[in-house]
This record gives C-alpha cells, structure tokens and sequence, in this order.
C-alpha cells in the first residue's frame, strides 16, 4: 500500500484540510469488489466505521445521502454526507453535509493486472479549531494512516474470496 501526505485546500471556504490517500491491488475483478465498498458495508471492513445507514430513499446514486457514526484514536464523529459522483464499479464521491467531522473523498476502482487497483482519497478537518489540528498531527492522522491499512487488508481478504 502507498500512502502521500499532504494538505489540499477545501473547495469552498479555503480551509485546509488533510489529505489520506491509501490503494490496494486486489485480485478481483471491478464489479466483484464493488459491492464491498457500497457505504453499508463499509463497517464489515472497516471498523471505525460503527454504523452507517441510508437517509434517502434512492441509493447509489448524486444526491443520495448516508448518516455515519465512527470512532478513532477517543474522537467520536457523527456525519451526515451526501454522494456526489457515482458510477458503478468504478468511483463513488462525498461530501460531508453535516455533523462534527467535515470530510469528502472518493473511492475508485480501477482494473490492473492483478484484477482491480483499490483508490480512496479523503481530505478531513477535525472538530475543535486549533485543538483538533494538534490532535490531528500528534495522533490522529497517524491512526487514520493505520485503521485504512488494516481496513484494506480485510477488504482485500473479502474480495478475494
């Protein structure tokens, strides 16, 4: 797995957030690993995630949204996103809309060799102003970098099967 760290500005309102940039090579094809990554599976990988549930009545599509309660390193967030890209098998995009954790990203799948490159990306600002960015370089970021590697590693394993 490769890892870059690095900050990136916020479309709107130009704060700067943190970037986490984690891939994987899974050998499977896109359209078998897709239905890993859907928002509600999520927590069968990754356990930060504790629970995430559909707020909108159409799903896997723009406009979609979702409520996430997560957990890492004592910071609890509870977030609303809504979907903002979405094409089948191939990349998924948010956008916080809500709640005390402001993140957007994306997850794409790209076809390789081996069967699919695994991308997400997620630019993040914590809650708590200058506390939350000292939270964030002495502990945070660190245990984000972690739970993605373990998390993919279970995505892997289940993908694989």
């Amino acid at each position: 797995m490769k890892l870059r760290y690095s900050y990136s500005k916020k479309p709107k309102g130009g704060e700067i957030l943190t970037r986490l940039e984690k891939s994987i090579e899974i050998q499977s094809a896109p359209e078998k690993v897709w239905p890993f990554v859907l928002w509600e599976k999520c927590p069968d990988w990754y356990d930060v995630f504790k629970k995430v549930e559909w707020t909108s009545k159409d799903k896997y599509k723009v406009g979609a949204t979702v409520h996430v309660i997560s957990e890492l390193a004592g910071v609890k967030a509870i977030w609303d996103a809504e979907v903002t890209e979405w094409k089948e098998n191939e990349k998924g995009a948010w956008r916080s809309t809500a709640g005390n954790f402001t993140n957007f990203g994306y997850v794409a799948l790209t076809p390789s060799e081996l069967g699919t490159k695994v991308s997400f990306v997620m630019d993040y600002d914590l809650p708590y102003s200058i506390l939350g960015k000292v939270l964030d370089k002495l502990r945070f970021h660190g245990a984000l970098e972690k739970s993605f590697d373990v998390g993919l590693k279970k995505l892997k394993a289940m993908a694989e099967k």
